[in-house]
C-alpha cells in the first residue's frame, strides 16, 4: 500500500467515538436491550441492535418500537445501564492509543459524537483516552446534531475555521456532518461503517488503519 500524502493546512483534528476510537458496539448493543426491555419492547436480534450505531437515542428508539410516551424512560434506562455497565465493554482499536498520542503531539484533537458529553468524557476516562483531546465535546440540548455538534467543537478549539479541520468518522453521518459544517472528511473503515456507505458519503479519503492518520496528518 503506497503511502498516502501529508495534508496542509490543518489546525484541529476533530474524531467521532464509537467506532473511530472505541470498539463500543457490546455495551452499546447490551445498552439498547436493557432500555428495550425496560418499557416492554422485545428487543430484536443483537445482529439487528448492532445494524446501525450511530444515531442518537431520540432516533433510533423509536425506530425499535420505543413508543413516544416512554420515549425519556428508555433513555433514562439506557443511560443508567451504560453508565454502569456499558461504556466499560468498550475496547479502544489496534494502534489507536499510540495514534492518539502522535497526533496530539503535532495538533490539538476534539470530539463531535452522537453520545452526550458526560458519557463521552465518561468513557473516554475510563478507558485512560480523554489525556489526548484537547476538547470533548457531544450531543446536548443547544447542539442537538452532529453538525451543529462539530461547529461547538471547532470553537471550543479556538474558533478553528472549517477549512483547516477535520471531521473523522467511521458513519455516513460523521462524513454528512463535515460536509455541512466545511471541514474535510475522512472515513474509518475499522469502525461499523461499510467502504460502500463511506464512498456514498463522499468522504475525501478512506482509510484502512489507524497509522494511516499519522500518515496524513504528521508528514
Amino acid at each position: 500500500m503506497s503511502r498516502l500524502p501529508a495534508w496542509s493546512g490543518v489546525r484541529a483534528l476533530v474524531l467521532d467515538v464509537d467506532g473511530t476510537v472505541l470498539d463500543s458496539a457490546d455495551g452499546i448493543v447490551a445498552g439498547f436491550r436493557h432500555a428495550l426491555t425496560a418499557v416492554g419492547v422485545v428487543p430484536p436480534s443483537d445482529a439487528t441492535l448492532a445494524s446501525d450505531l450511530g444515531p442518537p437515542l431520540v432516533t433510533l428508539l423509536p425506530a425499535l418500537g420505543v413508543p413516544a410516551g416512554r420515549l425519556t424512560e428508555a433513555i433514562e434506562a439506557y443511560r443508567t445501564f451504560y453508565f454502569r455497565e456499558g461504556l466499560h465493554q468498550a475496547t479502544p482499536y489496534a494502534d489507536v492509543v499510540e495514534v492518539l498520542d502522535t497526533l496530539a503531539a503535532h495538533l490539538p484533537l476534539g470530539t463531535a459524537t452522537a453520545k452526550r458529553t458526560d458519557v463521552a468524557q465518561a468513557i473516554l476516562d475510563a478507558h485512560g483516552l480523554t489525556r489526548f483531546f484537547t476538547v470533548v465535546n457531544g450531543l446536548a440540548d443547544d447542539h442537538p446534531s452532529k453538525a451543529e455538534t462539530l461547529v461547538q467543537t471547532l470553537e471550543l478549539l479556538g474558533g478553528v475555521h472549517p477549512t483547516e479541520a477535520v471531521m473523522i468518522g467511521d458513519r455516513r453521518s460523521d462524513i454528512a456532518a463535515g460536509q455541512a459544517v466545511g471541514t474535510r472528511t475522512v472515513g474509518v473503515l475499522w469502525g461499523y461503517g461499510s467502504r460502500a456507505e463511506l464512498e456514498a458519503a463522499g468522504a475525501d479519503v478512506l482509510l484502512e488503519h489507524p497509522r494511516q492518520l499519522l500518515e496524513l496528518f504528521t508528514g
